[in-house]
């Protein structure tokens, strides 16, 4: 008798769908995180916004700085939503299962990632629009520059929200790294308030955080700083890849 031919198992575009899927799913179920967070970007914007004005370099609106810093920072703060998605799993007895399954460590990183970045774009864009048309953000002077930033930020913070997902082993635990590590990053990159207010330290140091990056990259967007936006872009694009691979190392051990 001839043997059976071989099932084709399915391929990895179809597992990626298939956890994306299941992702978008448990993000739909329980929007409250974003939501929150949305709302108060948009209120945080509304207070600070003045505050901004008057720190701003002469012949610079200070919404320029504002929009973006306030749209990092809430980024940041949503970093639990990245982590949740990876400890969840765990909660629920079913990481060990999706390890040992077919779908490799990019195919599971792919169908995390891909439903958190849209998540964290419609984020910025809810601030950025109510920040071009409440404060006179020019939006129109990012061009294709503003939206690329975007996705990119969007994507390195999904990238390191699912990389401390993947490491942490509580709930304690992953609270403490985002909530510590979000404030810190806001505080020092300054999104939250100017370097130019701050000690001159944190000026010093402020390099070191993806936010600071972040930050430039955006305003490089919208006054067409060629240069100031390529060096933002090339960071950010270095520390998702550096989170990817991480994460990808440590799912199966």
């Amino acid at each position: 008798m001839r043997p059976e031919p071989a099932t084709a198992g399915p391929t990895p575009a179809r597992l990626t769908w298939v956890m994306t899927r299941h992702t978008l799913v448990l993000l739909i179920r329980d929007p409250g995180t974003p939501l929150a967070y949305t709302v108060m970007s948009l209120v945080l914007l509304s207070v600070l916004h003045p505050v901004y004005d008057r720190l701003a370099t002469p012949g610079t609106p200070g919404i320029v700085q504002a929009a973006p810093g306030i749209a990092v920072m809430f980024t940041l703060l949503a970093l639990d939503v990245a982590g949740q998605l990876v400890l969840s799993e765990r909660t629920w007895n079913t990481w060990d299962r999706l390890r040992s399954g077919p779908a490799s460590p990019s195919t599971i990183l792919a169908g995390k990632a891909l439903p958190l970045v849209a998540l964290f774009l419609a984020q910025q864009a809810v601030l950025f629009l109510f920040a071009t048309a409440a404060f006179g953000f020019p939006l129109a002077a990012g061009t294709w520059r503003l939206p690329l930033m975007a996705a990119l930020w969007a994507t390195c913070v999904s990238a390191c929200g699912l990389a401390l997902g993947v490491h942490a082993r509580s709930q304690g635990q992953l609270a403490a790294a985002l909530d510590i590590g979000a404030l810190t990053i806001t505080c020092l990159s300054g999104c939250l308030v100017p370097l130019t207010v701050l000690p001159h330290w944190v000026s010093t140091v402020a390099p070191a955080t993806p936010g600071y990056w972040a930050l430039q990259g955006f305003q490089a967007a919208v006054t067409a700083n060629t240069d100031a936006y390529t060096h933002a872009t090339a960071v950010i694009t270095a520390i998702t890849t550096t989170a990817l691979l991480v994460s990808a190392r440590h799912i199966h051990r």
